[in-house]
């Protein structure tokens, strides 16, 4: 009788324990996926900054080679 009432309150209070740490855990892995999304999203900016700064170039290289082209004809 005193094992079976130890053993329930043993599982109490694991389980008490268990709780907290799986919040910890899982509120970590939310906060650790957001900062990946944030940085995902920060790089994808960056990049497609870059990107359209090389395609005005390219344009204006573009239209250079064309000038040149047309001048020499």
């Amino acid at each position: 009788m005193v094992e079976q009432k130890l053993d329930v309150v043993s599982n109490s209070l694991r389980d008490k324990f268990y709780l907290p740490f799986l919040l910890l855990l899982l509120l970590f892995v939310t906060m650790s996926c957001e900062r990946s999304f944030e940085n995902f999203d920060k790089n994808l900016l960056e990049k497609k900054k870059e990107l359209e700064e090389f395609n005005e170039k390219s344009n204006i290289r573009k239209e250079e080679i064309l000038k040149s082209q047309n001048e020499n004809n």
